[in-house]
């Protein structure tokens, strides 16, 4: 659907320039053209469902539905459908942040360190350095600190430890990097910003302080930070995982929002009207211009300055500010989204540079795209309901930014998504399965079996177990849990000596359970034996730093 555009005229201004609504029709006709496109795209991919809006020139002139907010029933999506929009969020909590430094009159800096507002905040193995992480750090990925999502975040979108524990995993977070000294994408530090926002606020949750400080001002009536709208909206995308051969699998909406742990990282449920809105707030301080948005964003907010560079060697692949992430084409657009690890075209090589700043988000059975083009005042926000074989909500924000800003020379996205989708299907196989076999090593005797059975606590954080059991359905067979949870039971298969790796035997297997698929090191748990021979420990390696977890009795 093309949203019409009002107001017209064929009045030219005295240089002869066509007025901004003659610019503005060009620009939809040209969007127009490159459906089909996005249609072949979402094809590829197998999105479910898709829905795109385009702000141009500070005026709302595109929006396009696609495909199916519930497979079974074929009802297709429109601009108020809701989507989990995933990282997306971070903006919103940045913002939140943003206005608390504001109501504070300097009381509170993005400066002021965690410690001084959350006491209980107190790094476990670097108290001195981590002492001093402030608000902004935590906000621009800067920390050093691993996230601990295989820990907090489990299978089927559900979340394996109580929001009430948040510092306690923010004091356990192993440490990758000194402070400051590198970009590692972390979740739980917004789930600690989020803390903060109510402590400071005084409101329940943060998604409370969101709902009457950004989403009512702003006229956002169909954005939310509370996961009961699954339940009770009947406009609510259902969620998908896109098997190896293109088929959707229906899987559980995530557990993450306010009530949970790292759902100020994720958490929010959004429509492409609301986030245009959104985004027409953010553009208007982007561009000093005065707006009645102006109670929640000020003019050249901070949110938008530049704290942490992504890659040192590679300047095209962008940088991180507070929620945001910032690109000066000749760019790789897209920091954030999964096609970052398979297929990342440079945009704008022949053109004249240009400003974006966005964000990628995905979860379980959504991807999602917000960019924004202060230069011209312009939007693209890109919904979907699928985890699909490469991000089409990325492709085709992308191929937008490129047709409205005519940036040359032109990216084929369709044959981008194809390489995409061909990289994405031998990832199981390439980056997991075939590492695996080939750092095996000679094989060794199954050890026995009942030597490993118990429950292994993670070292300084008491609420992170792991507990293996012997398995029901295989009396050869171990399984482990995380944190207790049955439905979270992985099998675990002998690997070699006391390791023993959970990866599932295919690669639909992941994806039906929206298996995290990180390093093919992170699958292995390897069982550590004492001087007496007795196992004593496990070591588990997330994102390559080795977790330990000590056996309790």
């Amino acid at each position: 659907m093309c949203l019409p555009l009002r107001h017209r005229s064929k009045v030219r201004d005295a240089g002869g320039s066509a007025p901004p609504w003659h610019r503005a029709a060009k620009i939809q006709r040209l969007l127009l053209t490159r459906v089909k496109t996005w249609e072949e795209i979402r094809g590829i991919t197998g999105q479910p469902g898709i829905s795109i809006g385009v702000i141009h020139q500070g005026n709302e002139i595109f929006k396009y539905n696609a495909g199916a907010l519930d497979v079974s029933t074929g009802v297709p999506p429109d601009s108020d459908s809701l989507y989990c929009i995933a990282s997306l969020s971070k903006a919103f909590m940045a913002a939140s942040l943003d206005l608390l430094v504001r109501d504070s009159e300097n009381k509170i800096t993005w400066e002021r360190t965690i410690h001084s507002i959350i006491p209980e905040f107190k790094h476990t193995q670097k108290p001195a350095e981590f002492g001093e992480m402030t608000l902004r750090d935590i906000c621009s990925h800067r920390t050093g600190l691993l996230s601990l999502d295989e820990i907090t975040q489990g299978l089927d979108g559900r979340i394996l430890i109580d929001k009430k524990d948040v510092v306690k995993v923010c004091n356990a977070m192993p440490v990758k990097h000194n402070l400051r000294s590198n970009f590692v994408y972390n979740n739980g530090l917004y789930e600690l910003a989020g803390l903060v926002v109510e402590r400071v606020s005084g409101y329940p949750t943060w998604g409370d302080f969101q709902r009457e400080r950004i989403f009512k001002p702003l006229g956002m009536t169909r954005t939310t930070a509370f996961r009961d709208v699954h339940e009770t909206d009947k406009n609510v995308a259902k969620p998908y995982m896109i098997l190896t051969d293109g088929k959707p699998f229906p899987i559980p909406p995530t557990e993450l929002s306010a009530d949970s742990m790292n759902g100020g990282s994720g958490g929010l449920r959004s429509s492409v009207n609301d986030l245009l809105k959104w985004s027409a707030c953010l553009l208007s301080a982007l561009n000093n211009k005065r707006s009645k948005s102006d109670a929640v964003l000020r003019h050249a907010s901070p949110i938008f300055n530049r704290c942490t560079i992504a890659n040192p060697e590679d300047a095209k692949a962008g940088d991180y500010c507070t929620g945001w992430c910032h690109h000066r084409t000749p760019a790789e657009l897209g920091l954030i989204s999964p096609n970052r690890s398979l297929v990342s075209p440079v945009l704008g090589t022949d053109s004249p540079s240009l400003l974006v700043y966005g964000h990628q988000g995905d979860v379980p059975g959504y991807t999602c795209n917000l960019y924004l083009i202060p230069d011209s005042n312009s939007a693209v926000v890109v919904l979907s309901n699928g985890t699909g074989l490469g991000d089409a909500t990325d492709f085709i924000a992308q191929d937008i930014i490129q047709t409205m800003s005519w940036l040359r020379p032109e990216v084929d996205f369709i044959a981008m998504t194809r390489k995409a989708r061909k990289i994405y299907r031998s990832h199981y196989e390439t980056n997991l399965r075939a590492p695996l076999e080939r750092n095996r090593g000679a094989k060794s005797p199954l050890p026995t079996l009942d030597d490993f059975v118990g429950t292994y606590v993670m070292d300084d954080l008491d609420v992170a177990f792991i507990e293996v059991v012997s398995s029901p359905n295989d009396s050869a067979g171990l399984q482990m849990m995380v944190n207790g949870y049955r439905d979270q039971a992985l099998p675990l298969q002998h690997y070699n000596h006391d390791v023993f790796t959970y990866l599932p035997d295919s690669y639909d297997e992941c994806l039906k359970r929206g298996m995290d698929l990180t390093l093919w090191s992170t699958f292995l748990i390897s069982f550590l034996r004492d001087d007496r021979g007795r196992v004593k420990g496990i070591c588990w390696k997330l994102d390559g730093v080795a977790t330990f977890f000590s056996r309790r009795g």
